[in-house]
């Protein structure tokens, strides 16, 4: 399954299902690969029109499919054909945010394999990881788990982290024990530091929080080049199309695509920090 990760590109910026994405995404001036979460309120039928949107506008768009808000195989099947007709073919699959599922998946495994035989399955399947953890897992779960995606999905994508370290070590045991899955590190964008805080903390990364902390970053996290986006920039851009399998970055935009982008097109330039898809060694892209 190599094409996927070299299909999507080296790097993409993920966008939350909101009016303000879309407005962004006018502002950019060149065509991004961008991924469209799912928002517990809005769920799945919400996600794929703000994508079918965005992709209406030259974007290359992967669709956040959470399958703890899919109320059942009829419900499958209408997300499914709804992408397939207007030319969505990218799904990052997660398990999904609410606390009740709505209908007999309570996970993205189970709705894994139905997803690659579906008779309108998307070209590319991505996973989630969780390189520090995850608030309401066991880290023996979680790399059980990720073991039994590694032969039906395209890629993995990690959740938010801002220590490089961390990051290495996790993809270094996750190699040992068998998974091969290409990744993208997840990357702070260039977001208010109160607000980039507070989602953290939410979503159970407490070891970035207190790396941030320890590196005094919480004061530069707006600062374009400075903080945990640059450091992880610094530290994982060369790992990207590499032995290890990076297949490239996540950044996480929380909507703040223009700055992100800017961000991540200054840093691009920098010698030291080689952005390469495994198709293309030794150019930086943004696309």
């Amino acid at each position: 399954m190599e094409s996927g990760p070299t299909q999507l590109g080296a790097l993409r910026f993920e966008v939350l299902p909101f009016e303000s994405a879309e407005s962004a995404a006018l502002r950019v001036a060149r065509l991004l690969t961008l991924t469209v979460t799912c928002s517990p309120r809005h769920g799945n039928d919400h996600t794929i029109d703000v994508a079918r949107r965005l992709r209406g506008r030259g974007h290359t768009v992967i669709v956040h499919l959470a399958a703890r808000m899919v109320g059942g195989p009829e419900h499958l099947d209408s997300l499914l054909l709804s992408m397939h007709e207007v030319g969505l073919d990218h799904v990052f699959l997660v398990g999904g945010d609410v606390p009740e599922p709505l209908g007999p998946y309570e996970s993205a495994l189970e709705l894994l394999h139905l997803l690659r035989s579906h008779p309108n399955a998307p070209s590319t399947v991505g996973v989630a990881a969780y390189p520090e953890g995850h608030p309401l897992i066991d880290d023996p779960t979680l790399l059980d788990t990720l073991s039994r995606k590694n032969t039906a999905a395209d890629y993995m994508v990690t959740q938010l982290c801002f220590d490089p370290d961390a990051v290495l070590h996790w993809l270094a045991r996750v190699r040992e024990a068998g998974v091969s899955l290409p990744v993208y590190v997840g990357i702070p964008g260039i977001v208010d530091r109160r607000r980039l805080l507070e989602l953290s903390l939410r979503v159970g990364v407490g070891a970035s929080v207190s790396f941030i902390r320890k590196q005094r970053a919480v004061r530069l996290l707006a600062r374009p080049g400075l903080g945990p986006a640059g450091e992880l920039l610094g530290a994982i851009g060369p790992q990207v199309g590499v032995e290890s399998g990076v297949a490239g970055l996540h950044f996480f935009t929380f909507n703040r695509l223009v700055e992100t982008v800017q961000f991540v097109e200054q840093r691009a330039a920098e010698p030291a920090i080689q952005l390469r898809s495994p198709a293309d060694r030794g150019s930086a892209s943004i696309t």
